[in-house]
């Protein structure tokens, strides 16, 4: 199954390491966990201009055919939130819908989604 996370590229906060956003940087630490295994094989890691979400930078969007999809905010590109984001992925990918328990999630995403976005023809 194809799971796939959009990060937002472009958001607001004011760009920083030779006028990267925050949003570039957490991209470029997801993918790097992503190439390095994480076992998360099928997930593809794309970016967008703009989520619209720009109170809540950084902003990801998470989805997959037939599965729950989730918009979440107020992330970093920490190690802590990566490595948050990454354990939750994992959580993702083996439910059958989307839906990972609440007591499943790591405490550092309590707090961050935004949306949960139903599956298309649902």
């Amino acid at each position: 199954m194809q799971l796939e996370l959009i990060v937002c590229e472009t958001c607001h906060r004011r760009p920083r390491d030779g006028g990267r956003t925050d949003g570039d940087r957490f991209a470029e630490a997801m993918t790097g966990i992503l190439e390095a295994g994480a076992d998360l094989e099928g997930m593809r890691l794309t970016t967008m201009k703009c989520l619209m979400a720009c109170g809540r930078a950084c902003t990801v969007h998470l989805r997959a055919p037939d599965k729950m999809g989730y918009v979440l905010g107020d992330l970093s590109p920490e190690d802590d939130m990566t490595a948050a984001l990454t354990d939750y992925l994992r959580g993702y990918a083996r439910s059958p819908d989307g839906v990972v328990p609440f007591r499943e999630w790591p405490d550092r995403l309590k707090g961050r989604f935004i949306a949960r976005i139903p599956p298309a023809g649902s």
